[in-house]
């Protein structure tokens, strides 16, 4: 069964469509990469899959519930901004199922790295401190963090924060992480300790969609690949077929992305 599925969405800003009718799902277990150039519309899919920026028009579904359905018509006749079509009890009950780890980490400089990971805890599921403490320290120790967390963001690396960033969202125990470009603020060196954590969530079995410019790791480790340009799927299917795929625009993209 798929734990997402999200159907026709459109999105345009400032009258310019950014997304132009976008279907994807992804299943239990199941890695789903999107790759394409910058501006091709993939963070701004993350941020309505994730209910962070409203679609125009289209249909989002989690573990099988509609959250969220609305009909393209013209934004002069649409009334009742941004609550038509959402499902509230659906979408409150949605924002369990998923995590999301930012390209940037996110975290709050002024907590230290365990605040960082029980905050969610203590005031969205509502944990008692002591259990919430235990928690963030066995994630840590997993992330190979355990010795920094007194520590605040600003004296860790980007390797270090966005491991950090991962073991916040996974102490809420999503059934789906989000990856936004987890690697593009980091160097070649550290992008590697963050890859294979992402490898690891594989392993267990994690569903996960990942918007990624590193395209040997989006090969290797994605069930399903998508290759967005200009706010339209181009192509779809596994890894093999979509990295081999006789698409121009797809093979223009990836011949820059190998040369630079």
């Amino acid at each position: 069964m798929a734990i997402l599925e999200m159907k026709g969405i459109k999105k345009r800003f400032s009258g310019e469509e950014i997304l132009k009718g976008i279907d994807l799902s992804c299943k239990e277990g199941e890695v789903l990469s999107i790759i394409g150039p910058s501006g091709s519309g993939k963070s701004t899919l993350l941020r309505i899959a994730t209910f962070l920026e409203n679609a125009d028009s289209g249909t989002i579904i989690y573990d099988g519930k509609t959250v969220f359905q609305r009909e393209a018509q013209p934004e002069s006749l649409r009334k009742g901004g941004d609550s038509i079509g959402w499902d509230t009890a659906n979408r409150q009950q949605a924002k369990a199922l998923f995590g999301l780890v930012f390209q940037n980490f996110n975290l709050f400089p002024h907590w230290t790295v365990l605040e960082n990971i029980i905050d969610p805890l203590i005031h969205v599921q509502k944990k008692e401190k002591s259990f919430a403490v235990e928690k963030g320290r066995a994630l840590l120790e997993r992330m190979g963090l355990s010795d920094k967390e007194g520590q605040y963001p600003c004296s860790l690396s980007g390797g270090q924060k966005q491991r950090v960033a991962i073991a916040r969202a996974l102490a809420l125990e999503p059934k789906i992480l989000f990856f936004d470009e987890p690697t593009s603020a980091l160097d070649p060196e550290l992008t590697g300790e963050v890859l294979r954590l992402i490898r690891s969530l594989k392993d267990e079995r994690m569903a996960m969609v990942i918007v990624t410019h590193e395209m040997n790791f989006a090969r290797e480790i994605s069930d399903e690949v998508l290759f967005m340009a200009e706010g339209e799927v181009l192509c779809r299917g596994s890894s093999e077929a979509v990295f081999t795929a006789e698409n121009e625009r797809l093979q223009s993209f990836l011949g820059k992305i190998q040369m630079s």
